[in-house]
């Protein structure tokens, strides 16, 4: 007993060094330290293993972290130490997502949140559950539907008390927006109108901010008269409350079930009206939301199944595209210089689907010469760029042809290596093809049957591009085949692309703006008065 006592004060010790270690960032000497300690003593721990976990995923050693956890999730299956376990599937959840294995992925995040004893977080783990199955391809309305039940069951657990219902009379309607994101991020630069050119004399805005992290992107998104409230580290009632004392007439939540939102504030029913959209692409599938912000080109319909809410359709696009960064200037197309084509896809890889590789094996195989790069984080590591290597091997991708590059801050700089990108489904590129799109770089893109399948085919319908969408993929790997054979409009389109955006809805603020307060404007009459015209928007 005396030397199992003695082992274990050892790896307890090997841990509290190995921690000091990680926090300081001293990556390879934490893990030499449990490593050791292992090989020593021929024992591990819980909290042990998950620190090594923690380790290999900051070195970016994602397939090692995943054997490890893996290993964890075995050998502790039945330890009392439940917020441990909840812990170490979540990470599971998240490293089986950035390689791509989305399905996996998901039941990891259900385990967590089933294990997981706080019930504020079980609702996280839910969420990303949920947000991850937006890549499963193909992803069936019913089994969405099965996770909003489950992250409404999650929420049920809360100590909710709604509120009395309110109508106010302000003179200026209050839009309150809720987001985690109000920084250099995809959200600010689609917010950016809604925040800085909103209409002073009808409308009051607040902004709920639920995140410290702050940059150049939040002060010039401050600088637009918002009253602010930074609400980081605020509990969901606090948050509830608060907009009930500024007697919001319009709560935007912008984060939907992404990393750091509030959702749950709705179940307080702090707002009269409540809706969702810009910073998601699903549903949040809570019953008190009034709506979810779409547009005529990604909501075919104002009823969908793969969601609990109706779809607010504005009449062009229901993103306004206002970037903080400088661009560098539109280079001429690089299979000018190179006697190739090169396409593209800059999308985080977890979005690509083993189908989407299919079609793009047989997209290079049907173009000569063609070369597909690449760019993710996941690249940064040799273990990731080997795992993708393996995964491209298997479903015959000529790796020669295949180049994989990591992130970079010049990646903007990069489309001049790019003639085509390549657009992902069914979870399709927002922020990316924008970006793409005005560095002069035309994208293909799937038609997809619902809302957040549909961001590219809007955004090239906005652009009057619409033959760049697919509705299957042998219409997708035509378009794309017949595209790179034409380079005099590959030409054409990287000269024109960039000033095609600024003069189109998509870069219309002014234009947008009008149509978002518009929205507001007919869904408080209707709360108020019950005659607010919101069938244009449901139509």
């Amino acid at each position: 007993m005396e030397t199992v006592g003695m082992e274990g004060a050892h790896v307890l010790a090997a841990y509290a060094r190995a921690y000091g270690l990680w926090q300081q960032r001293q990556l390879a000497e934490a893990e030499a330290v449990l490593s050791d300690c292992w090989r020593q003593c021929g024992m591990q721990s819980l909290r042990g293993m998950l620190l090594m976990a923690y380790i290999l995923r900051d070195q970016k050693r994602y397939v090692s972290e995943m054997s490890c956890l893996v290993s964890l999730l075995e050998r502790f299956a039945h330890s009392p130490e439940a917020s441990l376990l909840a812990e170490a599937w979540s990470l599971l959840g998240s490293v089986l997502r950035m390689l791509g294995e989305s399905r996996l992925s998901v039941e990891a995040f259900r385990k967590s949140a089933a294990v997981e004893p706080d019930a504020r977080q079980k609702l996280v783990e839910e969420s990303n559950a949920i947000f991850s199955a937006n890549a499963i391809d193909p992803v069936s309305a019913d089994f969405m539907q099965v996770l909003y039940a489950e992250y409404r069951t999650y929420l049920a657990a809360l100590p909710v008390t709604l509120f009395p219902a309110r109508r106010y009379g302000h003179a200026r309607i209050r839009v309150g927006y809720l987001s985690a994101d109000l920084r250099d991020h995809a959200v600010g630069q689609f917010v950016r109108a809604l925040l800085t050119q909103y209409d002073p004399e009808a409308f009051s805005v607040y902004v709920y901010a639920l995140s410290a992290r702050q940059d150049a992107v939040t002060a010039a998104l401050r600088a637009g008269g918002a009253q602010w409230r930074e609400a980081a580290g605020w509990s969901f009632e606090e948050i509830a409350r608060a907009v009930r004392r500024d007697e919001i007439d319009v709560l935007v939540d912008l984060g939907g079930h992404t990393a750091g939102n509030a959702l749950p504030v709705f179940a307080w029913r702090p707002a009269p009206v409540q809706i969702s959209g810009i910073g998601y692409f699903s549903s949040t599938g809570i019953d008190e939301t009034t709506g979810f912000l779409s547009d005529v080109f990604c909501a075919p319909q104002p009823r969908s199944p793969y969601f609990t809410e109706p779809l607010l359709r504005l009449p062009q696009s229901h993103f306004c595209y206002q970037p903080f960064s400088q661009f560098p200037g539109v280079g001429a197309p690089p299979c000018l210089r190179k006697g190739y084509v090169t396409f593209g896809c800059f999308n985080n890889f977890s979005k690509v689907s083993d189908r989407v590789l299919a079609v793009w094996r047989d997209l290079l195989r049907a173009v000569p010469g063609a070369h597909l790069l690449l760019k993710h984080q996941l690249f940064d590591s040799e273990e990731g760029r080997r795992y993708t290597q393996r995964r491209l091997r298997c479903l015959g991708l000529p790796l020669a042809c295949v180049e994989m590059r990591g992130l970079s801050q010049d990646y903007l700089a990069q489309y001049h290596d790019v003639d085509i990108a390549l657009d992902t489904r069914p979870y399709t590129g927002g922020l990316t093809t924008c970006e793409a799109l005005y560095m002069g770089v035309p994208v293909v893109t799937w038609i997809g049957g619902y809302h957040g399948a549909r961001f590219g085919w809007s955004f090239l319908a906005n652009l009057g591009l619409e033959e760049l969408a697919a509705a299957d993929d042998a219409a997708y790997l035509a378009i794309a085949a017949a595209l790179a054979g034409d380079w005099d409009l590959l030409r054409l389109l990287r000269r024109t692309l960039r000033e095609r955006m600024q003069r189109s809805p998509l870069m219309d603020a002014r234009c947008y703006v009008a149509e978002m307060e518009a929205l507001y404007r007919a869904l408080v009459a209707r709360e108020r008065h019950g005659g607010g015209d919101v069938g244009a928007f449901l139509a």
